[in-house]
């Protein structure tokens, strides 16, 4: 019995010594998702189309006269980046004091080093790891489309944020990549065509590159979302991603906006009124907008008007509000030519991701069946995007530049085109290293290990462990019954 004791031992240290656990750093226990100082240019956006007219209102809100950032633009900057009223800890992991004025006045990454405290707060940009070790954001595109302009505008402000790894798919071919996004809705599939006045399915491999307003589709409903806020719709109920998009799949197939090219402020004036009735209606339970809504969004999508932040009541009281914040985009929005343009190229020879089947992926069953249902009830859209066509000016240049192997910018300036030439070479060049490499280099207390373990991964899982105890047990097992036999 001696000896079969002892063999026991041995095996069991064995198995042990080459256990693949994983080490995490000091500040990785404190958020082991979060990876800090990303360049913005080295991330992959998951929707095609971004809202500028609201994008025009926050670098109003910004930028004091082109100048100077203001309190207004640190304060949502820093939320963004995790640190919320004062929801910090210093490099040396200890907490300063929780001055909420820092928020306010100065980049709280830059000056103190900070990390984010993951028990008090959180961050505003996930990101999912895709082919190749290559981020890609699930939510955030406006605020970094934001930052990435004040920077290519102003020289002000910073291009680099605080992240939070929510899923690492990097050992995925594309295809199936594409797949899985859509299938656990971590991507929008669609964008507004305004040129056939309806939004269409477009592919994954034709969302931009990176974070750069030329490269986005121009949606209308999307950016007038933000000035239905407090009237109709309550951001703080919002629970599903995409929200905003809903809504504008909604308003679109209602067919009152097909009259409109949204390339005049009177256009986005007539919208959004237009919508405010809608909404008004909606809301009062109106026969034609419920049916309606029910068949565009929750019998397509499975979600409701609450989840998507409808008001109980219709706030007429919040319209001056809201309609001063139009005025004061429709002006800044119309006066640069740059955030009037729309990159209608995305919407050329489409061939829309289809959600994995039993046999592409492992994915909930509920949630592929879901977006099966999803992508054959847009083919129809999608068959015709092939046939829209660019009209304007300002958009051909747009399409050609999609089509281009750079990011070139959009605009007549030769400068621009060189500016955004050189973010893409460098955008290349950050999206090859990988996320650890991508921390602050020159804070090595800052410096975020991730665990995969605490990630969901198609890889390593923790049922490895447990196999591994199994098979030493049988192992254990059949030593006992041979010596057993032998004695």
């Amino acid at each position: 019995m001696k000896k079969i004791t002892q063999l026991s031992i041995v095996i069991l240290l064995l198995i042990f010594a080459f256990l693949p656990f994983k080490t995490v750093t000091a500040e990785a226990s404190l958020s082991p998702t979060v990876v800090y100082d990303v360049p913005i240019s080295s991330l992959h956006p998951t929707q095609a189309g971004i809202g500028k007219i609201q994008i025009s209102y926050k670098l109003t809100e910004y930028l004091a006269n082109d100048a100077a950032l203001t309190a207004s633009f640190f304060e949502d900057f820093n939320e963004d980046n995790g640190y919320i009223k004062g929801n910090y800890l210093t490099a040396d992991t200890q907490t300063p004091k929780q001055d909420k004025n820092l928020l306010k006045t100065v980049n709280m990454r830059e000056e103190l080093g900070a990390l984010v405290n993951p028990a008090l707060g959180s961050l505003s940009v996930q990101v999912v790891i895709g082919p190749h070790k290559e981020y890609y954001a699930i939510d955030g595109h406006h605020g970094s489309n934001t930052n990435q302009l004040i920077k290519e505008m102003t020289g002000l402000g910073y291009d680099k944020i605080n992240v939070a790894v929510i899923a690492d798919y990097s050992d995925l071919d594309e295809k199936t990549f594409w797949q899985t996004m859509l299938a656990q809705k971590y991507m929008y599939p669609k964008a507004y065509n305004v040129a056939t006045h309806q939004y269409e399915t477009i592919s994954g491999l034709k969302l931009p590159k990176q974070m750069n307003n030329q490269l986005f589709v121009n949606d209308p409903f999307r950016g007038l979302n933000y000035f239905w806020r407090s009237t109709a719709i309550n951001k703080d109920t919002i629970s599903v991603p995409f929200a905003e998009f809903y809504w504008g799949e909604f308003m679109s197939r209602t067919h009152e906006f097909d009259d409109l090219n949204f390339q005049t402020p009177d256009d986005y004036q007539t919208a959004f009124e237009r919508g405010n009735a809608i909404f008004e209606k909606l809301i009062a339970g109106d026969a034609k907008y419920t049916h309606l809504f029910s068949e565009v969004v929750t019998q397509q999508y499975g979600i409701t008007a609450n989840q998507i932040g409808l008001q109980d009541s219709y706030s007429a009281a919040k319209l001056a509000k809201q309609q001063d914040k139009l005025d004061t985009a429709k002006a800044y929005m119309f006066s640069h030519p740059n955030l009037t343009t729309s990159n209608q190229a995305v919407f050329d020879g489409n061939t829309p991701v289809e959600p994995p089947t039993s046999e592409d992926s492992s994915t909930d069953d509920n949630t592929s069946t879901s977006n099966d249902e999803t992508s054959s009830t847009d083919s129809a859209d999608s068959s015709s995007s092939a046939s829209a066509s660019d009209t304007s000016g300002s958009d051909t240049n747009a399409s050609d530049t999609a089509t281009s192997s750079t990011a070139s910018d959009d605009s007549s300036s030769s400068e621009s085109q060189k500016n955004s030439s050189e973010r893409e070479t460098s955008s290349s060049t950050d999206a090859a290293i990988s996320p650890a490499e991508q921390t602050h280099s020159s804070d090595k207390t800052a410096t975020t290990q991730i665990a995969d373990s605490t990630l969901p991964h198609t890889g390593d899982s923790p049922i490895h462990f447990w196999l591994i105890l199994l098979g030493a047990a049988c192992v254990i097992t059949a030593g006992i019954k041979f010596y057993r036999l032998k004695e």
